[in-house]
């Protein structure tokens, strides 16, 4: 539902875990797939997670969040969330909404 809305604003979702692709791919098969391409931040482990500060050392995993990056690589939205908090959907569809098509 919410990833075509997405699209329709010129969006494009993805998802990433610092696990490898493997468990990506068996545990995306367990729940019936998913919508949008998950990304392996696995090797070297966390480093993109690092790169967006969402890295957590004491768990040795990244952070649940949300990023909303422009088409110039320039982070406009961010927010973390703690489990088993989600991510508000309508508010981050409102969000690319305020960058305009040719931005998020």
């Amino acid at each position: 539902m919410y990833n075509s809305r997405l699209e329709e604003r010129d969006a494009q979702v993805l998802g990433i875990s610092c696990d490898h692709a493997a468990s990506h791919r068996m545990w995306s098969a367990c729940i019936g797939g998913l919508p949008y391409p998950e990304l392996a931040d696995f090797h070297p482990k966390g480093e993109v997670s690092q790169a967006y500060d969402l890295w957590d050392p004491e768990r040795g995993a990244s952070r649940r969040a949300v990023l909303i990056v422009d088409k110039d690589g320039v982070v406009r939205y961010r927010k973390v969330y703690t489990a088993p908090h989600l991510p508000d959907m309508e508010e981050v569809l409102g969000e690319v909404e305020l960058l305009g098509p040719t931005n998020a």
